[in-house]
């Protein structure tokens, strides 16, 4: 059963998560485009996984992405998600459709495939 918990901050080793973003502890800047390629993203993920299986009790997790977006696919992809499927032509960018990928990981499963 879901355990509601209300609206946390919590952090990790090197970053401090709020509702809506993800803030680097020593600079207090918020990821962008400077800050990627450093592992924040996999690092904060992580994070969000643990939260939701062992503070909130879910059972799945389930993360979505454009198919062109590849590095946000490779984080998912190191923070053990499972592929699930895509939704065709969901979004259109620049005269163009591009489909949404999802994943999915089990409660079961955050152990084993995550450390």
């Amino acid at each position: 059963m879901l355990t509601h918990i209300g609206t946390n901050t919590f952090e990790t080793e090197r970053l401090l998560l709020y509702r809506w973003a993800i803030v680097l502890k020593e600079t207090g800047e918020c990821i962008g485009s400077a800050f990627q390629c450093k592992g924040y993203a996999t690092e904060a993920t992580k994070a969000i996984i643990r939260f939701s299986f062992e503070r909130m009790n879910l059972h799945k997790v389930q993360i979505c992405t454009k198919e062109i977006n590849i590095p946000s696919k490779r984080v998912i992809e190191k923070c053990g998600f499972i592929y699930e499927g895509m939704l065709r032509d969901y979004f259109y960018m620049n005269g163009e459709y591009v489909g949404r990928l999802y994943f999915s990981i089990l409660q079961s499963e955050q152990k084993s495939k995550m450390p």
